[in-house]
């Protein structure tokens, strides 16, 4: 297993693109939260403490990268290099 930046479970694009030419990365999923959408990727080595890897963003690499839309998500999954893409939905406890 590999971590992401800096020890942790997030991963910048360009980290996913090696990881999946490697094979550690198979399969993504967007995952809608209270505050939009994240990417999580999965596969042999795509998992860091239990958690799986997570989408970051260059300005912010300490934090999950967050998508307004499904549409942004699905189409940065796209340019990674998915074409089969699940989504699931978090629900929030009242």
């Amino acid at each position: 297993m590999i971590s992401g930046v800096n020890g942790t479970n997030l991963v910048l694009e360009a980290m996913v693109k090696a990881r999946i030419e490697k094979g550690m990365i198979n399969r993504a999923s967007i995952v809608k939260g209270e505050h939009g959408y994240t990417v999580q990727f999965y596969g042999p080595a795509a998992e860091w403490n239990g958690e799986p890897i997570v989408l970051c963003s260059a300005r912010n690499p300490y934090e999950p990268r967050q998508f307004k839309s499904l549409d942004g998500a699905a189409s940065q999954v796209s340019k990674i290099g998915f074409d089969d893409i699940s989504i699931t939905a978090v629900s929030s406890k009242t």
